[in-house]
């Protein structure tokens, strides 16, 4: 086993990129001289970087252009290395094909990816399991590898550069200073506008400083939020920071309150307390905080909770409850109880 090379596919979402980390991780623990390489889309592959674990990473522009050539592209870069093992976590088609025609003689996924009979190896997928744990099943089935809980790690560990961590040095000398990453890319699992202001405003008066968090696709959100609550002791990040920024900018923290979005699990990794905004989905998915500090803000009285495992574009039911009823000022609350 001492020099295989292993490439990870996780070409979904940023969170569940920084959830394959423990993957990684916890192979490069077992088998210290293995190159292991990580695959993903363009716009998550900044949080991998400088990864001890990894040896190198490969992007895949999936969206634009020729996909055709694309996924040739990087199928070519990918037979080139001549990888012992594929592992793929992603359990969708064209991340099933780059595992197939990799041309890897063991080939890791789940029972329930949409090509799983192409796999030489498969564990089942459990729904309810934390996605860490789901993804660390998948660790097991390298032939040779003897399992060991203490080798185990199951934080996703984060590299800022200096530069990234000088960008953001200013919010240190930010007194009671709180995250807040309200935004997702689904519209059920991202908090309405007034609600996010009527939190801001409820953290303000209790004395709190507010860093903003949001990528580039909510900067019109944040920016509106800015103009109306119009306090110094709101500072608007969205899109001034990337991933490593924002993970740096929760260091400085004293808790997260986050929609369940990538955010949360940049806030796990930090290990700062979280509050954690369910709105269509909910813990039974398996994507919370893998960490002791965590609240979970929600209307669990609803009988429409959970409506997807993923987010939709709008309320089935048109009413948005889960959200629109959540009340501001008991999440503070619960902020305040974890810090």
């Amino acid at each position: 086993m001492k020099n295989k090379k292993i490439l990870i596919i996780q070409t979904a979402f940023l969170g569940d990129v920084i959830l394959a980390l423990p993957m990684a991780q916890t192979i490069k623990n077992h088998l210290p001289e293995a190159e292991i390489d990580f695959l993903c889309i363009p716009s998550t592959s900044s949080v991998l970087k400088d990864h001890p674990a990894l040896h190198a990473v490969i992007e895949y522009d999936k969206k634009g252009g020729d996909k055709l050539d694309k996924f040739i592209e990087v199928l070519n870069e990918i037979r080139e290395v001549e990888y012992d093992i594929v592992i793929c976590p992603h359990r969708f088609f064209r991340s099933a094909l780059l595992t197939y025609y990799s041309e890897s003689k063991i080939r890791i996924g789940f029972e329930e990816n949409s090509l799983a009979f192409l796999l030489t190896n498969k564990v089942k997928y459990i729904k309810d399991k934390h996605e860490i744990f789901r993804n660390l099943e998948l660790v097991k089935q390298i032939p040779g590898l003897e399992y060991d809980e203490n080798k185990v790690s199951l934080k996703p560990e984060l590299y800022p550069t200096v530069e990234q961590k000088e960008k953001v040095r200013h919010l240190a000398g930010r007194s009671n200073l709180i995250s807040f990453a309200p935004c997702s890319k689904w519209y059920t699992k991202q908090l309405p506008a007034e609600k996010s202001q009527e939190i801001i405003l409820s953290l303000i008066n209790k004395g709190y400083n507010v860093a903003l968090l949001g990528s580039d696709a909510d900067i019109n959100y944040c920016n509106e939020l800015e103009k109306k609550v119009k306090d110094d002791s709101l500072i608007n990040l969205c899109g001034k920071t990337n991933p490593l920024e924002s993970y740096e900018v929760m260091t400085h923290s004293k808790a997260l309150i986050t929609a369940d979005s990538a955010a949360q699990h940049l806030g796990a990794a930090s290990g700062i307390p979280i509050v954690l905004v369910y709105g269509s989905t909910d813990i039974s998915f398996g994507f919370y905080p893998l960490t002791p500090k965590y609240k979970i803000a929600e209307i669990n009285t609803l009988d429409c909770r959970p409506c997807t495992d993923h987010g939709r574009d709008k309320c089935p039911l048109g009413h948005f409850k889960c959200m629109y009823d959540l009340n501001a000022g008991k999440i503070t609350e619960l902020l305040e109880g974890l810090i």
